[in-house]
């Protein structure tokens, strides 16, 4: 399964293109909601979910799984190794979001660095 997201048209429209890039993969597979896309339901995250989680350890350890689970994908079909997640959480300066970073060593074994914020309430 490869997506491709089509930046052409201004609008960020998901094309059933090969991607060139596995960031592509990487946001599309962490952006869209677990069960909503139509050809396949296991696609997505349920990152969703945690707008309504206070900024706990406990909610940043479903985050890291949540994340694992939505891109194991990348390494069942070859295109990448490894997937590591890290979940940062400080509530004192940042109380309303969890900082993600996903590192992937992809197949031909270059390191790809993804990050993005999670919000929580």
């Amino acid at each position: 399964m490869d997506f491709s997201i089509d930046t052409a048209t201004g609008r960020g429209e998901m094309t059933f293109e090969q991607a060139t890039d596995i960031m592509n993969n990487i946001y599309l597979s962490l952006t869209v909601q677990r069960g909503s896309f139509f050809a396949r339901p296991g696609f997505g995250s349920r990152l969703h979910l945690l707008r309504r989680e206070k900024n706990t350890d406990q909610a940043a350890a479903l985050a890291k799984d949540y994340c694992r689970e939505a891109l194991q994908w990348l390494i069942d079909c070859g295109r990448a190794r490894e997937i590591a997640v890290d979940v940062e959480r400080d509530p004192d300066e940042d109380p309303h979001r969890l900082k993600v970073r996903i590192q992937v060593t992809q197949a031909d074994l270059s390191p790809v660095t993804f990050e993005t914020y999670q919000e929580v309430v």
